[in-house]
């Protein structure tokens, strides 16, 4: 649960740089889960005098690592950091009193201290579908099952005549099972796209939100109300959203060799978190991605919280 407090007297604290205004990086992805009240901060300047210190800072960004250090200094407060797999991590592992190491595929450490962690750490989890699903469920149960919900994304090279294609096998596939779709087209896809993938769903029985309409996103609940997920040209980010279910996750293509969506998609796939799309979506047995929820507890047994 996130609750967010603007008061200096909170036991967890929040550092992220690098970040558009409004955003939400891993550090805040992480606070999110450990049902404890925190601050973000954008510096140090923005501390008040006399603040009590945290008992746990947490920091994403470089600036935001400095920071998070120079508070550890002042205060002795053990900081956090999350970051990606890299130099950075292999240096900070010495700094930091644990290091949260992001990857595409599993990583091998040799620290004491650092914990390495499946994709982007996301505020979507199992609990976050319940909550949709419970939010949603009224507003979509007239929809026949199977439900498919299929995710648009702009994180592949789709254009209007292979988004036709997609479409018209997803249809085809819904109606002989008599039920419905519901898409979601997200920001970024080229109206082309969109349109062709929609036509192609002919006369399937379908429910379509694209982004900038004036409803609320019903992108997760979409999702939570499913029966089934299917990502089209889907980024990163995404991906790990979904996989945070605990449905039947496809994907309309194959992975590559190279590339960070390819080797997560390869490494989910070799894990039973999801498959190649073939007109088949049967459920089998897998358990959501939570690595945020993971490593929330790990901290708060290791920092005592």
């Amino acid at each position: 649960m996130i609750r967010e407090e603007r008061t200096c007297n909170t036991p967890l604290w929040i550092i992220e740089s690098g970040l558009s205004k409004g955003e939400a990086g891993p550090a805040h992805a992480l606070a999110s889960r450990f049902d404890l009240s925190f601050r973000r901060l954008r510096d140090l300047a923005s501390m008040e005098p006399g603040c009590v210190p945290p008992r746990l800072v947490m920091t994403s960004g470089s600036s935001a690592a400095f920071a998070g250090l120079s508070l550890r200094r002042r205060f002795g407060v053990p900081v956090v950091h999350c970051t990606h797999h890299g130099t950075t991590g292999f240096f900070g592992q010495r700094l930091f009193d644990e290091l949260i190491l992001s990857a595409t595929h599993p990583v091998r450490t040799h620290g004491t201290h650092v914990i390495p962690v499946l994709g982007p750490l996301s505020i979507v989890s199992p609990t976050l579908y319940e909550r949709a699903r419970h939010v949603w469920g009224e507003r979509l149960e007239h929809l026949p099952s199977p439900r498919v919900a299929a995710i648009l994304d702009a994180g592949g090279a789709i254009d209007p005549r292979r988004a036709s294609v997609l479409g018209r096998q997803l249809g085809e596939m819904v109606r002989a099972e008599g039920g419905s779709v519901m898409v979601s087209v997200a920001r970024g896809v080229a109206r082309e796209v969109a349109e062709s993938f929609i036509a192609g769903l002919d006369e399937c029985f379908s429910l379509v939100w694209r982004h900038g309409e004036p409803d609320d996103d019903p992108t997760l609940g979409f999702m939570a109300c499913a029966d089934a997920i299917v990502l089209y040209g889907c980024r990163v980010e995404t991906v790990i959203e979904a996989a945070a279910s605990d449905l039947p996750l496809f994907v309309e293509a194959a992975p590559g060799r190279f590339g960070t969506w390819n080797r997560l998609v390869r490494t989910l796939m070799e894990q039973g978190m999801l498959r190649l799309f073939d007109r088949d979506i049967s459920p089998w047995l897998r358990s959501p991605l939570d690595e945020a929820g993971r490593v929330a507890q790990m901290l708060r047994r290791r920092f005592g919280l």
